[in-house]
């Protein structure tokens, strides 16, 4: 595949260099409040922005303290039948599913780099004890952690340990109305997940979050997801719809936004353990196949392949409706 890859045809020109520099630059300096500082700032931002692009060495790919987020699809695997997604009609092999010790090393390796892991599905909680030995090893090494699940596998062991490890949980929900909720989910559990909901708000606090799709599906539940939540207290976001192979449709034309697309610094495992920017990338014809797999290469030695760094470069300065994802968007964009 490196020869596949070292087509001059798959190298930016002039142009692809200045839009890259205007993507990087133009947002950063609305941000400057004071104009006395305007132009240091700039040229220390174009400094940086150099080092990016062209120093040929690790710290090209993790350019920045703490300025990457480790995002793990633990598993295809889920409980639900959910309309929105196609993840879990194509449930990873056991045989290929990667063992915990593999992503523990990865973690470790990369650390110092992170701002955030993220653990997402599928539903995480099936694999409920490699969750944990995860959850204890970000604690250990300083890494915040978010986990994103359906909330059905909850219950209080597991809210007890999470809650000294002081992690965030993210549960999904998309309507409050009991028979529209079997209809988005496949299954009988409303109660269930309602009752797990007030115990991890009750255990975590404000460290415990829902998070809604809008879609067409969903435009008239939202308002009622979010006075709930305001009564209970309770962090809310929501993400618009994205096509993963759902059955829902876009709730309408996704807003353009005016930042680089910081997926570009996302690093992203599949079950399996294959390694990709960003799990939507493949939209670009240079990141059709993964960068590598941490099963057999060490994961610093996959990102600083050139198709890593090449990859990067077309995602700062791509527009795809992925964008508009929490998880590509810079941590000062996504806290506003």
């Amino acid at each position: 595949m490196s020869l596949i890859y070292k087509r001059p045809a798959n190298w930016p020109d002039l142009t692809h260099f200045l839009y890259d520099y205007y993507g990087e630059i133009a947002p950063f300096s609305r941000r400057i409040d004071r104009k006395a500082v305007f132009l240091p700032l700039i040229f220390f931002k174009t400094i940086e922005w150099s080092i990016y692009r062209w120093y040929k060495t690790p710290i090209r790919r993790f350019y920045g303290v703490k300025g990457n987020e480790l995002i793990y699809m633990i598993t295809n695997r889920c409980h639900d039948r959910c309309p929105k997604c196609g993840i879990w009609e194509h449930p990873e092999p056991a045989c290929q599913h990667l063992p915990v010790a593999d992503f523990l090393k990865c973690l470790q390796r990369l650390h110092e780099n992170l701002y955030q892991v993220t653990l997402t599905g599928g539903e995480p909680l099936t694999y409920f004890e490699d969750v944990l030995l995860i959850a204890q090893e970000a604690k250990k090494l300083d890494v915040p952690m978010v986990m994103v699940t359906s909330g059905v596998l909850l219950n209080e062991r597991f809210l007890k340990i999470y809650k000294e490890l002081e992690h965030t949980l993210v549960v999904s929900v998309d309507t409050l109305d009991k028979e529209r909720w079997e209809i988005f989910r496949g299954r009988k559990h409303f109660d269930l997940v309602m009752r797990n909901i007030r115990l991890a708000r009750t255990m975590l606090g404000q460290r415990f979050r829902i998070q809604s799709v809008l879609a067409k599906e969903t435009e008239a539940d939202i308002p009622k997801i979010n006075a709930f939540c305001e009564e209970l207290s309770i962090p809310h976001t929501v993400q618009p719809y994205m096509d993963f192979g759902g059955q829902w449709h876009s709730a309408g034309d996704v807003p353009p936004v005016d930042y680089p697309c910081a997926a570009r610094k996302n690093i992203c495992i599949y079950p399996n353990g294959d390694v990709v920017k960003c799990f939507d990338h493949r939209r670009i014809p240079l990141a059709r196949e993964p960068l590598g797999n941490i099963r057999n290469e060490d994961i610093i030695q996959i990102l600083c392949k050139k198709r890593a760094t090449e990859v990067s470069r077309i995602m700062k300065s791509c527009n795809f409706p992925c964008k508009q994802l929490s998880c590509n968007k810079p941590p000062a964009a996504f806290k506003q």
